[in-house]
């Protein structure tokens, strides 16, 4: 399994993840899950333990998640991926939203735009694309073995808001439902937002999906 590092970015404190198939401390390369803010910051991270990003992957196009992707792309030339209904709202950002955020840069244009289903290979493992709109039309989740990086569709104890432009609660929860809550309990949900948690514990406990 790979490692994984969490940094923490931004002014609503965005889990930016980085997966590093050969270890943190030993250099190749990695993807970058939601660079949100900080793009300097990420990338001193990651020039510090000699990784390189071959992919910056976003689970949604709201600035806190996208704002530090244009650090990655320019520095280290990762590819840029999205859903691909969540396009056009990455590269136009509400201004209310970006203002708030440290260090924020326009993404560049994606140049891998995801519908679901879709497998990319790092390290020798492989990165799953799993659909799950509803926080936003275009929200993906990364499963990665036995861990999901699950964006702000899904907390601990809650899941993502859907009264801004495009959410959908019914379409996210029943997201939910067929995509994540299939997985196995022991499944490790690494989200965009707190603490990680399981799938089990989800299923048990979360209010939102009782």
């Amino acid at each position: 399994m790979a490692d994984i590092l969490t940094i923490v970015t931004g002014a609503l404190s965005t889990n930016c993840y980085v997966l590093a198939p050969g270890g943190l401390g030993h250099g190749g390369e990695c993807a970058v899950i939601d660079p949100g803010a900080e793009g300097p910051r990420v990338a001193a991270e990651l020039r510090a333990r000699g990784l390189v990003p071959r992919y910056a992957l976003c689970t949604h196009g709201h600035a806190d998640h996208t704002g530090g992707v244009s650090e990655v792309v320019c520095e280290f030339g990762a590819e840029f991926g999205i859903g691909s209904a969540d396009e056009e709202e990455a590269i136009y950002p509400p201004a209310w939203l970006t203002g708030i955020l440290t260090d924020y840069v326009d993404p560049p244009a994606p140049c891998l735009r995801f519908s679901g289903g879709e497998t990319l290979e790092l390290g020798g493992g492989v990165i799953e694309v799993i659909a799950t709109p509803g926080h936003t039309p275009g929200s993906v989740c990364y499963r990665v073995g036995d861990v999901v990086f699950t964006g702000d569709t899904l907390f601990r104890g809650s899941i993502g808001r859907y009264d801004l432009p495009g959410g959908d609660g019914p379409l996210e929860v029943s997201s939910i439902r067929r995509s994540l809550l299939t997985l196995k309990d022991e499944m490790e949900v690494m989200p965009g937002h707190g603490p990680p948690t399981t799938i089990g514990e989800e299923r048990r406990n979360n209010p939102f999906l009782n």
